[in-house]
């Protein structure tokens, strides 16, 4: 029989919590609770209270409940309840967790769930799904599957109650389901891409597969680099082809795309071969198009008067600025120049993607080159391969030749 770890504050939501406790067990599953209450200790609720998630974290649970420093008390109780979780995991006693609250459970939840494997079944019913300002932060990284509520799950009225049922036919299902062997022969590697640079990541997707490598593809739209980097740095991959590390230059430019200042950072230091492009970082996302009557950002850039590409009024993407180029290319040959292991970077000196090659909408060939000059001032050569192309990203050439360094660093390090 699975078992399900059960997570919420016993000390607001009991009743809620013993319901959908009752629901799992209703579809087979064992269910062991525990408390992340931070005001009041229950007694006889919880398989592993308030309490023990306290002395697990080195204070006693009379300390957190007089200490006005929600901060403190937050970072105490998601030391301790992820040290529970993990012992369990690792004990093999837990076969997927569930949580369900308000923001400040839903973020200790996400916390502790992130500290869980790749693969290991995390949900959340939660009010803070539509939180835009929170929503990306609190499933980025890894895995958790969240179901939105769009009622505060605090009392058991028909819409809880129909909540509550769903998510337990969800969790109940997600415990059940044949666990997939991550540990294969096959080695994994991870493949960042958008659609400015599908031509190359297609082709070298393509050919890699066909070589017997298993490729997976991520998103750059900022959550997905994230969680890229996490999977990496827990060992899941055997190399990187980091095509569109374009959430670094979001997130100093402000972005629609940004993956945080600290993208990078964790993929350069897992020691596995990485290979880069500048792809992304010749234009900025800035939808939707009517931001540009009134948003600060837009006016602040003059976005408006740079070129444009506008697919449609939610997808705007402008071109960036030689100034700002030069500083992304300053901060990006700094990360590479900590890095742990061997970083190869494919320079497409002719398009960094499909929007700036020639005839495309933001062609601007001066912009690019002092890309290029600023970086190879900065990067240190004797750490930092860098290759220099006369080709578009679109060219099949750019794409063969990534292959073919990547084979031949594969080879090296096996």
């Amino acid at each position: 029989m699975a078992t399900v770890l059960l997570v919420s504050s016993v000390d607001t939501r009991e009743k809620e919590i013993l319901f959908l406790k009752g629901l799992i067990e209703g579809q087979g599953s064992n269910v062991l609770v525990m408390d992340l209450s931070m005001g009041a200790y229950k007694e006889g609720v919880a398989d592993y209270t308030c309490l023990d998630v306290a002395k697990e974290a080195g204070v006693s649970f009379q300390e957190i409940a007089q200490s006005k420093d929600t901060n403190k008390n937050m970072e105490y109780i998601v030391r301790g309840s992820t040290i529970i979780a993990k012992n369990l995991y690792e004990k093999g006693l837990i076969d997927g967790i569930a949580g369900f609250g308000g923001v400040s459970n839903t973020t200790v939840i996400s916390l502790l769930m992130k500290e869980l494997p790749f693969g290991f079944p995390k949900l959340i019913l939660t009010t803070a799904a539509a939180i835009p300002a929170y929503a990306a932060r609190l499933f980025a990284e890894t895995d958790i599957a969240m179901l939105h509520s769009c009622v505060d799950v605090n009392c058991l009225n028909k819409f809880v109650i129909a909540l509550l049922k769903r998510f337990a036919g969800m969790v109940a299902g997600a415990v059940k389901t044949e666990k997939v062997n991550l540990s294969s022969q096959t080695v994994a590697v991870a493949l960042t891409e958008f659609k400015f640079s599908e031509k190359c990541t297609e082709r070298v997707r393509a050919l890699l597969e066909q070589k017997g490598f298993e490729i997976v593809p991520f998103s750059a739209t900022g959550t997905s680099d994230r969680i890229m980097e996490q999977m990496a740095s827990n060992g899941l991959f055997g190399g990187i082809l980091d095509i569109v590390p374009a959430g670094l230059s979001e997130a100093l430019l402000g972005g629609n795309r940004s993956a945080g200042s600290d993208r990078l950072d964790k993929e350069l230091q897992t020691g596995i071969p990485v290979i880069l492009t500048p792809c992304g970082f010749d234009l900025l996302s800035c939808g939707p198009l009517e931001r540009r009557e009134t948003d600060p950002f837009w006016k602040q850039k003059r976005l408006a008067k740079r070129k444009l590409f506008v697919p449609d009024k939610f997808r705007v993407q402008a071109r960036t600025s030689r100034k700002e180029v030069e500083m992304v290319a300053q901060e990006f040959a700094k990360k590479l120049n900590n890095a742990k292991g061997k970083v190869i970077v494919f320079i497409p000196l002719l398009g960094f993607s499909s929007l700036s090659k020639p005839g495309a909408p933001l062609y601007e060939p001066q912009t690019d080159k002092a890309f290029v000059r600023t970086f190879k001032k900065f990067v240190n050569t004797d750490k930092v391969e860098v290759v220099e192309l006369k080709n578009t990203i679109d060219d099949p050439e750019f794409a063969d030749a990534i292959v073919e360094k990547f084979l031949a660093e594969m080879h090296q390090t096996a």
